[in-house]
This record gives structure tokens, C-alpha cells and sequence, in this order.
């Protein structure tokens, strides 16, 4: 995926099986929930409440979706909002074993903590990361400041790029191959899993829409790179996420079979 994409790809249509994800609301199933919806007192008022208040160009991508039907764009806003809130407990568990994971191997390289102060080959784009991660936790912290501060203030994408091709010879082959010791296929496969994660989660992070991204995709993609590093914490997030349960909500609630909630 390159850039932002427009009109109907707003929703992440672009990505691998988005016609598979967007296919339950392509309008193929009876509408009389949503007309039924339209008939109670109060309900067109507050359809035109809402899309005022959420920007009717914010909108537009759901309406599109949704073949103009104002309740039903709401209600996969809604649905939106909930999926995107489901994933976040799934990104928790993988961005703090992810960092914790590969601070420790690069603690092991550079024999000490604060292994981005040791000639370890860090490039400057990630310097300028660190420096910025250190003012952050100086500020939250004061004098008491730790290096395990500064790793809590870098950004999912820090971590990826250091995965990336430029750190192969640099941090990968020495260390970071072990920050992954259940890894099946090469690096760069794991690279780029993380970077559509990463973009995943800037999306979810900026409220954009993720509807028609292939979201079982993106949660087995999460789940795979979890368990290069546990497949204990993988069997711990399947056990708690609510990713699956929501995304098998759809069709149910863009009816109002099913309440929105978020």
C-alpha cells in the first residue's frame, strides 16, 4: 500500500482480499431493518445530527459503502469503531513483546541498557527516533529517567525498521534473528507483515475508515508475527481478543439485527 487512498479505497479496499471483507455490506441482503430504523421518532433527527458532527466528507466513504442509506453508513461507522477498538488489545500484547523483545537482544549486543549510545550501527533517521524518545520520557519523568522510559516512547514503526533489509548485516545476523526464535521464513517476509501493521494501526490510531480491509488477514498476520516470538502470548490473545467475535458481527449489525456499540 502506497499513500492514502481515495473514494471507495478509503475503507483499505486495496488491500490482499478487501473484496472478500467489504462483499456483507455490498447491499445484498433485505433493508427493512435499516427502514424500520428510519421510522422511529427521533431517528432521522439524529442520523442528521450525527453527520453533522462526524463532517459529512468524513461520512462519505461509509455512505458510498453504503449506497447512500444514511442509518446504515452510521451504523458501519459504528461497526468500524468497534472493530478498530478490538484491535487495539491485540497490537498491545504484540508492540510491547515486539519491543521488549528485540531491546533485550540489542541490550545483549551493545552490553549495555542504553544500546542506542553504543557504536552498534544505528542510522541517523533512528538516532533522531531515540533523541526524540529521550526528551519525551526527560519531560515525563524528570532526572529519574531509565532506559526502559525511552523504549516505551518509541513507536511501533522504530521497531519495524529495525527489522528492515538496511539492518540485515547490522543488528539481524548478530542479534535480532533471536528476538525471534520461532520464526518460520525469511526476515524480510516478517518485514513486511510488520509494515502492514503498521500502516493498519496508524489508520486505526487516526480514526480512518477499516472496513474493507481483509481484517481476518491482518489479525492472523498479527498473530504470526506474535508467534515468532511466544506462541504462548498467541494462544493468550486468541483466548481474549475480541477481534473474531466483532468481525462475525457485521452483517448482523449494518441490519440492526445486532445493537452498534463501541
Amino acid at each position: 500500500m502506497t499513500g492514502e487512498p481515495h473514494g471507495h479505497s478509503a475503507g483499505q479496499k486495496n488491500c490482499p482480499g478487501a473484496a472478500t471483507a467489504s462483499a456483507a455490506s455490498s447491499g445484498a441482503y433485505n433493508d427493512h431493518a435499516t427502514a424500520s430504523a428510519n421510522r422511529v421518532p427521533g431517528t432521522e433527527a439524529r442520523n442528521t445530527e450525527l453527520t453533522r458532527l462526524l463532517n459529512s466528507d468524513r461520512l462519505a466513504t461509509y455512505l458510498d459503502e453504503c449506497q447512500g442509506k444514511q442509518d446504515r453508513a452510521l451504523r458501519l461507522y459504528a461497526w468500524n469503531i468497534e472493530v478498530a477498538s478490538a484491535f487495539w488489545g491485540s497490537f498491545n500484547v504484540l508492540e510491547i513483546a515486539l519491543r521488549n523483545a528485540i531491546h533485550n537482544e540489542l541490550s545483549t549486543l551493545a552490553g549495555q541498557e542504553n544500546w542506542w549510545n553504543a557504536p552498534i550501527g544505528l542510522h541517523q533517521f533512528e538516532h533522531d527516533r531515540v533523541t526524540a524518545a529521550t526528551s519525551a520520557a526527560r519531560r515525563a519523568k524528570g532526572a529519574s529517567v531509565l532506559p526502559g522510559h525511552i523504549v516505551a516512547e518509541l513507536s511501533f514503526g522504530f521497531w519495524t525498521g529495525l527489522i528492515a533489509n538496511k539492518y540485515h548485516q547490522r543488528l539481524w545476523v548478530p542479534a535480532l534473528h533471536a528476538a525471534f526464535p520461532h520464526l518460520i521464513g525469511p526476515r524480510r517476509e516478517l518485514h513486511r507483515k510488520q509494515e502492514t501493521l503498521r500502516k493498519l494501526r496508524n489508520r486505526i490510531a487516526h480514526h480512518e475508515p477499516i472496513f474493507a480491509r481483509n481484517l481476518q488477514a491482518d489479525h492472523s498476520r498479527l498473530l504470526d508475527i506474535l508467534g515468532a516470538i511466544s506462541p504462548e502470548a498467541v494462544n493468550w490473545v486468541k483466548q481474549n481478543s475480541r477481534v473474531p467475535q466483532t468481525i462475525s458481527r457485521r452483517n448482523d449489525v449494518l441490519t440492526g439485527t445486532q445493537s452498534t456499540t463501541f
